[in-house]
């Protein structure tokens, strides 16, 4: 029983392994493929039962097929466990001033989010990044005093329903505004914001769209985010639809960026699903920062009437 339990964590194990590291898979849908890789880092508890079984069962009689399995069991996990790990390592990146920029992002799940709980972890933020907001949720917003704590404002032209309002609440005045992409509607936004110490700041807020079983949609709108935003003084927040395995995210590490998470060692975040009994389950929020930047706090934040937890963090220059 232990050698049966052992191996089959170690398929199930190389099979998430493997699954991360193909970017796509003949005769299945960009966007399918998209949905099944969201869970590959799960892979770990795979192989923490193929390496108790298979230990278990080397213990209680030896055999060198037992062995070479316990071998391989290893050598994955220790592959699998070195693309998680070094999240929850800060990378020690020091501040070089004073100056600090607080950015939240909420998605707002339709609209539907509680106002006063977003806004009282907005206290918090000199940013407020919100997607998938609509015009019944600003009214509600202006309704609890947002323009007392926000002076300005912007983003595109909010929807009375569904997920493509994206809006952006500043402390600090806002010198530009304008959508990612002009031809791709307004869920996708760059602005850039004049930050006491820091100077000038872009605030790319993000809401790619999500996968969807048989689409082939997802890559295409992950890949314009990477290619418009600017790669200096550059923060990118919202909800990407994608976890830190998927391969445009991993394109984004590449260019340069790094989670605000990563950087202060804060590691997994779920984020997603938010709601009802089962604890999320995926992070698919970030708050992404050029090389030039650091982090020195984040963390998540709960709210009701969201199937997704905000992320919250702290942004300096980096030294």
């Amino acid at each position: 029983m232990s050698t049966a339990f052992g191996v089959l964590g170690l398929l199930v194990g190389t099979a998430t392994t493997v699954a991360r590291s193909l970017p796509e898979v003949p005769g299945v849908s960009g966007d399918t493929w998209a949905m099944v890789t969201s869970f590959t880092d799960y892979g770990v508890l795979a192989y923490a039962v193929a390496l108790m079984g298979l230990v278990t069962a080397t213990l209680l009689r030896f055999r060198a097929l037992r062995l070479v399995a316990l071998a391989a069991s290893v050598a994955l996990a220790a592959v699998h466990l070195s693309w998680i790990v070094p999240s929850f390592v800060a990378d020690g990146a020091p501040a070089t001033s004073t100056g600090r920029l607080r950015v939240y992002s909420q998605n707002m799940l339709y609209g539907g989010a509680d106002p006063g709980q977003v806004l009282a972890a907005a206290q918090q933020a000199d940013v407020l990044v919100v997607v998938e907001m609509t015009q019944p949720a600003a009214d509600a917003f202006t309704d609890h005093g947002i323009d007392s704590v926000f002076a300005y404002q912007t983003g595109g032209r909010l929807p009375w329903g569904g997920a493509t309002g994206t809006r952006v609440y500043s402390r600090f005045p806002v010198v530009d505004s304008r959508p990612l992409d002009r031809s791709g509607g307004d869920h996708n936004w760059l602005v850039t914001v004049d930050v006491p110490d820091l100077g000038l700041m872009t605030v790319a807020a993000v809401h790619p769209t999500r996968p969807v079983r048989g689409g082939s949609d997802w890559a295409a709108e992950q890949e314009l985010v990477r290619q418009r935003v600017p790669h200096e003084r550059t923060l990118i927040a919202g909800d990407f639809n994608a976890v830190d395995s998927h391969l445009s995210l991993r394109r984004l590490r590449a260019d340069g960026f790094s989670g605000a998470n990563n950087v202060v060692g804060a590691g997994w975040q779920p984020t997603y699903p938010a709601e009802g009994l089962i604890p999320p389950l995926i992070a698919i929020d970030h708050i992404l920062l050029s090389r030039d930047l650091t982090a020195t706090a984040f963390r998540t934040v709960g709210v009701d009437g969201s199937d997704h937890r905000g992320v919250l963090a702290t942004v300096a220059v980096r030294g």
